[in-house]
């Protein structure tokens, strides 16, 4: 689990601890997966595994699908663009992953709490790499932009992802406490 916010080794001794005692370890292990759990991805066909489908495509030269990615295009006077919203809470924290694949054409990213608006997040991807940036949510409808950034054809994208960070501090303070209690009055039954 590379992602994990937290360090599982309190949650292992614990399982091992409640089993050793009797106690159900369902419990444990189910707020242990909901702090670490993939949350799912918000974005519709961020893996263009067949098509550019969810995705509202420029009209005068859009994006094209070319073996699961999403293609940029140019004519040298408009730059193709793909846009998409997605449900978010106001203030929560989500984590937005990117492929950029060509590193010759510059393509941008942009997020905000509308079409084209990168109050958010605007940045664009100049080298072939995987791009990871974290943002929060400044309205309950959040927009993706991804454009051509370098007025060339040919930048490629694929493996779009935004997904909510849910750990929280006060997440994982109720699920030890959770756990403590329930040990705990096992622990007294016994």
């Amino acid at each position: 689990m590379a992602n994990e916010i937290y360090d599982s080794t309190w949650w292992g001794n614990t399982i091992d601890t409640a089993s050793s005692i009797g106690t159900s370890t369902e419990m444990i292990q189910g707020q242990f997966n909901m702090l670490t759990s993939n949350q799912p991805n918000l974005v519709t066909n961020g893996d263009f595994i067949t098509d550019l489908s969810g995705w509202t495509l420029s009209l005068d030269t859009p994006p094209i699908w070319d073996n699961g990615m999403m293609k940029m295009t140019s004519d040298g006077i408009t730059f193709s663009r793909a846009d998409q919203s997605f449900v978010t809470q106001i203030g929560a924290e989500y984590k937005f992953k990117i492929d950029k694949l060509v590193n010759s054409q510059n393509i941008t990213i942009k997020i905000g709490d509308g079409i084209g608006k990168s109050n958010v997040l605007n940045q664009t991807l100049s080298s072939i790499s995987e791009y990871t940036f974290t943002i929060n949510a400044v309205s309950t409808t959040t927009y993706i932009r991804v454009e051509d950034g370098s007025g060339s054809d040919g930048g490629y994208i694929s493996n779009i992802s935004v997904k909510q960070v849910r750990a929280t501090t006060v997440e994982a303070s109720k699920c030890l406490a959770d756990a403590i209690h329930r040990i705990g009055i096992q622990d007294i039954q016994n």
